[in-house]
């Protein structure tokens, strides 16, 4: 259910920017996601599409760029992205990326990446009409 508050939440965010600029249809929608924000980009798209049906988003793309996540490592100091850990199998390691990938410590606190942003909309407008 993570993903479809998401989701409906860029979907508010989307229809409040669309009508705002006058828009009479939305074919895409950009966001960016941070890997610590946890939301699986098939499902957060399948919850999109369910989200926008009978608006003008309905039938838009919703295009993700994930966002990697950083951390800064109490033990050794280690500023930077997170690292999928080999030793975790892939069913979990997306869940699992806070140890340090340089110690291994998980003694770290995330800097970045818990976040997701619109980035843009494509749109098409409606033309005012002339006097």
């Amino acid at each position: 259910m993570h993903e479809f508050s998401a989701a409906c939440s860029i979907v508010d965010t989307a229809l409040q920017a669309a009508k705002s600029n006058r828009a009479s249809k939305v074919s895409v929608v950009n966001v960016e996601v941070g890997e610590f924000t946890f939301l699986v980009p098939e499902q957060l798209i399948f919850n999109f599409e369910i989200a926008s049906r009978n608006s003008i988003l309905e039938g838009a793309e919703l295009r993700i760029k994930t966002v990697r996540g950083r951390l800064l490592c109490s033990d050794c100091g280690f500023e930077g992205e997170s690292k999928i850990d080999p030793d975790i199998p892939d069913q979990i390691a997306v869940f699992a990326p806070m140890k340090c990938p340089r110690c291994r410590s998980s003694s770290t606190k995330i800097t970045g990446g818990k976040d997701f942003v619109i980035t843009s909309i494509e749109a098409e407008i409606v033309e005012s009409p002339s006097s």
